[in-house]
């Protein structure tokens, strides 16, 4: 039971983003018709609301949702027709998902039954190369940078409010006095009443960045008990390092961190080297620079995305000395022989 409940979320996870071969349309057809509790998760997947709201999609996804069901009730395969998508770039998302044109996402329900996952149900992805913007029930908007993901409960917006972040996440806080808005990253807690802030807490980077642009938050460290939250005003950063467990906070222009959800990166005295790191999940790729003074040179300004990948890294290349192969999806930087 356990293998074949495996294989059916694998195989959703293919279904709802578009990415499903034929096979396996006809294999996870026949897992919903010989299974009644598969059935069931179906439809409640496929009924989820994870609204972003674009009213101009409203009436076509109702009428692609009554075709997604016709077909799994009175057809012998799962066939979904994809015409609806044909102005959109990338996306892959729930057939009850309004989205703007901009931003690719796929929405997933998972029935988390292991008593250490039991608090988290609903988890939205954003895929490499993408930007997803979300509403939760409570009013709370999210935007989510490439890579990115974001769990809740259901009970999220009635008994708690509470999320679990992997990656990049930038948050309007609805206000509730009565509920705190928390923030997990697995190793850092922000928490909030209502406000707006920045969090970076992506698993493959050495930090957790932190920045406040408007309103009041507490910073605590969920697995240290004699742990003193820090309160943030706003136009700070704080940086946890997840080797030392130390936290620093820094006076910043804070707005900048939020700059991403308009197609632009801000950095500040950041090295080249940090800054592959944004670059590779914005435009899905590899970075390797293979000469260590170049990944230690600083950049200070602001990258428009919707630039080529090449384009951008000849804006960083200030005194134009870099030499750049692609092999690939990988970008490979040296030095120009002189």
């Amino acid at each position: 039971m356990q293998s074949e409940d495996k294989n059916f979320e694998d195989l959703m996870i293919d279904y709802l983003s578009g990415n499903i071969s034929e096979s396996n349309q006809q294999y996870l057809s026949d897992l919903i018709k010989s299974n009644d509790n598969l059935k069931v998760r179906f439809n409640e997947m496929l009924k989820l609301r994870a609204i972003s709201f674009v009213p101009v999609i409203e009436a076509e996804k109702q009428a692609n949702y009554k075709k997604i069901l016709e077909q799994i009730n009175d057809t012998p395969t799962i066939n979904i027709s994809r015409t609806w998508m044909s102005g959109f770039k990338k996306i892959a998302a729930i057939i009850t998902l309004i989205i703007s044109v901009s931003v690719a996402s796929f929405y997933i329900y998972k029935d988390l039954t292991s008593p250490a996952d039991n608090t988290f149900c609903y988890q939205t992805f954003s895929p490499v190369g993408s930007q997803t913007k979300i509403i939760l029930p409570d009013g709370t908007v999210v935007w989510l940078n490439s890579g990115s993901s974001l769990k809740y409960n259901r009970s999220f917006g009635k008994e708690n409010r509470e999320v679990a972040l992997s990656g990049e996440g930038y948050f309007e806080v609805s206000k509730d006095k009565k509920k705190q808005f928390i923030v997990h990253t697995g190793m850092l807690d922000v928490n909030d009443i209502g406000t707006v802030f920045n969090v970076k807490a992506y698993k493959d980077e050495k930090e957790i960045i932190v920045n406040l642009i408007e309103g009041a938050v507490n910073i605590s460290l969920p697995d240290t008990k004699k742990s003193v939250p820090l309160l943030m005003k706003p136009n700070e950063k704080s940086v946890f390092n997840k080797l030392t467990k130390r936290i620093e906070l820094f006076e910043t222009d804070a707005s900048r961190s939020a700059l991403w959800t308009t197609g632009r990166l801000c950095f500040v005295d950041a090295t080249i080297e940090q800054i592959s790191k944004d670059l590779e999940r914005k435009y899905n790729v590899k970075i390797k620079i293979a000469n260590e003074k170049i990944k230690k040179e600083l950049f200070s300004g602001s990258l428009n995305l919707n630039l080529s990948l090449k384009e951008v890294l000849s804006y960083i290349d200030v005194d134009k000395k870099f030499k750049i192969n692609q092999v690939g999806d990988t970008i490979f930087v040296g030095i120009k022989q002189q």
